[in-house]
């Protein structure tokens, strides 16, 4: 059974990012996360799906492959491409190193007040965890099923994304 939450579109206070991932509009337990179709229309988001747009971006960022800072990201994809992950052991290994980089960028953001201000709880990570995962060593894909916990914990509030504006 799907749990639903409160929604709003009050973006007062919030700081926002510009969502890469499709939009979701309704929360629910499971959620796919997919790449955006570069002709989509560009969404603000904040909140929890803010949250987890954070935590997918990271973990599918490629380390040293952002410039200005060669540290973001981590070795996930690159491992997954190369074919160095054989099997679901070694995907669970891969998994846990990349999944505590991710934790560790997150957390030390989410402290830098002076950069980023007061982060509010629904997208202040406390945990990720792996719930169930796959691997097909013929197409170089993987399947993670990660459940995330914010400061909010279950009392939040999902703020619905909204189209950014064009300047």
């Amino acid at each position: 059974m799907a749990t639903t939450y409160p929604k709003t579109v009050n973006y007062a206070g919030r700081q926002v990012d510009i969502e890469l991932l499709q939009s979701v509009a309704e929360p629910t337990e499971l959620i796919r996360v997919y790449l955006s179709l570069s002709g989509d229309t560009p969404k603000l988001a904040t909140g929890i799906q803010k949250l987890v747009h954070r935590y997918a971006m990271l973990l599918l960022t490629t380390v040293t492959e952002v410039k200005f800072d060669r540290t973001q990201g981590t070795r996930l994809l690159r491992s997954v491409v190369a074919g160095t992950i054989q099997n679901r052991g070694q995907l669970q290994n891969t998994f846990a190193d990349a999944n505590s980089a991710v934790l560790a960028q997150m957390r030390a953001d989410d402290g830098d007040t002076d950069k980023y201000g007061t982060i509010p709880d629904d997208e202040a990570i406390v945990s990720a965890r792996l719930l169930d995962y796959d691997i097909d060593v013929q197409a170089s894909s993987i399947f993670l099923r990660v459940r995330l916990t914010s400061r909010a914990g279950s009392g939040l509030t999902f703020i619905v994304p909204v189209t950014a504006p064009r300047t």
